[in-house]
């Protein structure tokens, strides 16, 4: 046998790695995974509609002369070798390819020890000679680079600079009003994926990241500030590789979160869509909103969240991809997921469920009856025996019957199947109208008791303390309560 070296052709990887599948947010989020890797404490990003180009340059500890070129190269790091826990790379192709995907110019400037070197891939020239032909900047282009004046300001750092962007833009002409949309989609998504280093998390340097200088705050998923329930955090141990740490959230109802709340939850927003596990590498996060295929999305599970963090050494089990946007998780470790998807989803339907039994507490007195259909299904209708009914029926015997056929249509109209949509899409509490208020219910009240004597009234308010929703306002039953010293003027 003989060996036979068979290079790949230029041209042809970096075209086909152009459509790996890179969004700009996360094209952007890899490059900033390497100024975390280089022990950055600050990125800043620019960019310009009008010169079209942006710019990402951090403070780490930069890169030698012969440190860049081995960055450049693709495949420099091999999949296979061991990182440093807080190397975020794997394939060694990230820098190269989320970059490419957007521009055909990639640029990168270093300074370390003193010295700034540069290179760059034009993707022109790689299709014109078809060989890998970095490019090295010299000393007047270099200085002719956007920011470049900024990283001569630091004692060491790097920038990487995108031209050509015609993956972003794919000759739309109105740059200028689509350039800042995408940034504020890059916005969201750096705020969510780092938020545990931009909230300078315990162990973790904190990191500063700032958009044409407006700092990106930190978007927390499980709105660990509010009133969330946290479990103990708790290990996986799989043989001889470090533990994998996971911790149980669950979400506050959404009916004591304020719109603020909502806000700061950013991108992960929609409760049901995005419940299920966070999977962090290197705390930095990778997938969300998923039950890996282990339990469907549901409505009563919407609050339940489990943040687990895999060390660097499951890389290859998790099966990562280059876009570290994809964690399978391997089926020795699925096992142990099965007991916390229960164990959390059981605890989320409680909650709801706890909610429920209120509106059909049968010690209350409800306007609308859940009843249980022939064929097992559920039926909603109006309870005609409700005191407010009754008491109307009483006023206007005449109307009766016309009266219970107006109940039995407000029954047929409840739009069930609009409910469950609403309630299944968005992250929005369905509520009462804003007119359902304590004004609305004393007025309600006022025409209930006309005409009946203080023993009658009195009768008819014991029932109706006990409706759920006269409940929330027992001041308001007391205030129409008939006695010796009962003055009318406090109604």
């Amino acid at each position: 046998m003989k060996y036979i070296e068979t290079p790949p052709d230029a041209a042809s990887i970096m075209e086909s790695t152009r459509a790996i599948g890179y969004s700009l947010p996360t094209a952007v989020a890899d490059i900033i995974d390497n100024s975390i890797a280089a022990e950055a404490s600050r990125v800043e990003i620019f960019y310009s509609a009008k010169e079209k180009y942006l710019a990402i340059i951090d403070d780490g500890c930069g890169m030698s002369s012969n440190e860049l070129n081995r960055a450049m190269k693709y495949g420099g790091i091999s999949p296979l070798d061991e990182r440093h826990e807080k190397d975020l790379g794997r394939f060694g192709l990230g820098m190269k390819t989320a970059s490419l995907s957007q521009c055909e110019v990639l640029t990168v400037v270093s300074k370390k020890n003193g010295e700034i070197s540069a290179r760059r891939w034009d993707l022109n020239t790689i299709r014109r000679l078809n060989f890998w032909a970095l490019l090295e900047l010299s000393s007047e282009e270099i200085e002719s680079m956007p920011k470049v004046e900024l990283l001569e300001t630091l004692s060491s750092g790097t920038l990487v600079i995108w031209q050509e962007l015609d993956r972003m833009f794919q000759g739309n002409e109105d740059i200028e009003r689509i350039f800042p949309e995408k940034m504020n989609e890059v916005r969201e998504h750096l705020s969510l994926v780092f938020h545990r280093y931009l909230a300078g998390e315990e162990g973790l340097k904190k990191l500063l990241i700032t958009v044409n200088k407006l700092p990106v705050e930190p978007s927390d998923p499980f709105l660990r500030y509010k009133n969330t329930q946290a479990m103990p955090e708790d290990t996986i141990n799989i043989g001889n590789y470090p533990p994998i740490k996971f911790v149980s959230y669950m979400l506050p109802h959404t009916s004591k979160l304020r719109a603020a709340d909502k806000e700061a939850l950013g991108i992960t927003a929609d409760l049901q869509r995005n419940q299920g596990f966070y999977i962090y590498r290197s705390k930095r996060l990778i997938v969300w909103g998923t039950w890996f295929r282990r339990a469907k999305k549901e409505v009563l599970s919407q609050l339940a969240r489990i943040q687990i963090d895999i060390p660097p050494a499951f890389d290859s089990l998790w099966v990562l991809d280059i876009k570290k946007s994809v964690a399978v998780p391997p089926a020795i470790v699925s096992h142990s997921l099965d007991a916390l998807i229960e164990k959390l989803a059981a605890k989320s339907k409680r909650t709801w469920e706890h909610r429920g039994n209120k509106e059909t507490d049968k010690n209350s007195q409800h306007v609308w009856n859940r009843l249980r259909a022939r064929d097992g299904g559920i039926i909603y209708e109006v309870n005609e025996t409700h005191p407010i009914f009754r008491r109307l029926i009483e006023k206007f015997p005449a109307c009766e019957d016309n009266f219970k056929k107006l109940l039995k249509l407000i029954a047929m109209s409840l739009p069930l199947n609009q409910i469950m949509l609403d309630l299944q899409s968005s992250n929005v509490e369905i509520k009462n109208p804003a007119s359902y208020s304590e004004e609305n219910a004393r007025d309600i009240l006022k025409i209930f008791i006309d005409g009946l004597s203080n023993v009658e009234v009195n009768k008819w308010l014991d029932e109706l303390a006990k409706d759920v929703f006269f409940k929330n306002y027992p001041q308001l039953i007391k205030d129409f309560r008939r006695s010796e010293d009962y003055d009318p003027s406090r109604i």
